[in-house]
C-alpha cells in the first residue's frame, strides 16, 4: 500500500467514527428532548462517555492523517495532485464538525425539569466540553 492511501484510510477510520458518534447522538436528541427523570440523567451520561471517547479516536484518526499529510508534504512523498486530495480531505473534515457542532450544543442546552438535576446535568456537560476523559 503507498503512502498516500494510509492518509485515505486515516480518514476514512475517521469520518465512519464521526458518523457512529452522529448516529448516537442524534439518536439521544430523538429518545430525549430534556432531562426530567434520573434515567434521563444516565443515558446522557452513557452517550457523553462514549462521545469523549470517540472524540479521542477522532484525533488519532484524523491527526495521524494530518502528521502522515505533512510528512509526506515535507518529503516528497505526496504529488501534486495528492497534495490538493489532502487539503480537500481536511476541508471534508473541518465541514463535518462544524456542521454537526448545533447538533452537539443542542444536548448540552437540554431544558432540565427537575431542579435537583440540573447541577449534575451542567456538570456533566461542562465535563463533555473541557475535559478529554469523563469523570462522572
Amino acid at each position: 500500500m503507498g503512502y498516500f492511501e494510509w492518509v485515505l484510510v486515516m480518514f476514512v477510520c475517521g469520518m465512519a467514527n464521526f458518523f457512529i458518534a452522529l448516529s448516537a447522538l442524534k439518536k439521544f436528541l430523538a429518545i430525549n428532548s430534556g432531562i426530567d427523570s434520573l434515567s434521563n440523567l444516565e443515558n446522557l451520561k452513557e452517550m457523553v462517555r462514549k462521545q469523549m471517547y470517540q472524540a479521542l479516536l477522532a484525533i488519532v484518526f484524523f491527526g495521524g492523517m494530518g502528521v502522515l499529510g505533512c510528512i509526506g508534504i515535507i518529503t516528497g512523498r505526496l504529488n501534486s495532485t495528492q497534495f490538493v486530495l489532502f487539503l480537500l480531505l481536511n476541508g471534508i473534515v473541518w465541514a463535518a464538525g462544524k456542521s454537526c457542532k448545533s447538533i452537539e450544543q443542542r444536548a448540552q442546552n437540554l431544558p432540565v425539569s427537575d431542579p435537583n438535576l440540573s447541577d449534575e446535568y451542567k456538570s456533566v456537560c461542562r465535563t463533555w466540553i473541557r475535559k478529554p476523559f469523563p469523570d462522572f
